[in-house]
């Protein structure tokens, strides 16, 4: 009964555990993990943006956080005016 109980809870654990230190060695640095550019990071939007999202760099200087599976661009982050916009998606 303990292994029934127990083993699901571990196992829920040390995955969260796993997610979190993926999330931490993510490509994208946590200062630009603002996903919906309010200025604040959630943990879900670090989670995240360490999970599911790659940085690449534009012509205009501008960083693109694109999803890794789609290709779609989530967040363009400029030096200038406007410094954080949010794509709009589909």
């Amino acid at each position: 009964m303990t292994f029934i109980l127990v083993f699901p809870v571990a196992f829920f654990l040390f995955s969260a555990l796993r997610a979190v230190q993926l999330a931490r060695e993510g490509e994208v640095p946590p200062a630009l993990r603002d996903l919906d550019c309010d200025g604040k990071v959630s943990f879900v939007e670090w989670l995240r943006g360490g999970l599911d999202f790659r940085l690449r760099l534009r012509s205009d200087g501008c960083s693109e956080i694109f999803h890794a599976k789609s290709g779609q661009v989530l967040v363009v982050r400029c030096a200038t005016e406007p410094r954080c916009t949010a794509e709009k998606t589909q």
